[in-house]
């Protein structure tokens, strides 16, 4: 099950690099699933990724907790 981010607006690229080693999926494939989205600027300018990008490339690569999304 994908877990939480930390911040409710979204992911960390810590945070999907951790989402890859658990599930075995190296870091460029994963973000060549993940493409081109729109992301956040957080105050401390780090980058927040949306959680329906995050599912929607994990159901892209196959993985069960990933969800599609129509709207992307």
């Amino acid at each position: 099950m994908l877990q939480n981010p930390k911040d409710p607006r979204g992911y960390t690229k810590e945070e999907i690099l951790a989402i890859c080693r658990e599930r075995k999926i190296h870091y460029k494939k994963f973000w060549k699933a993940l493409g081109r989205n729109t992301c956040l600027l957080a105050e401390d300018n780090t980058i927040r990724y949306y959680r329906c990008d995050i599912e929607l490339a994990l159901y892209d690569l196959g993985y069960n907790d990933g969800k599609f999304h129509e709207w992307d």
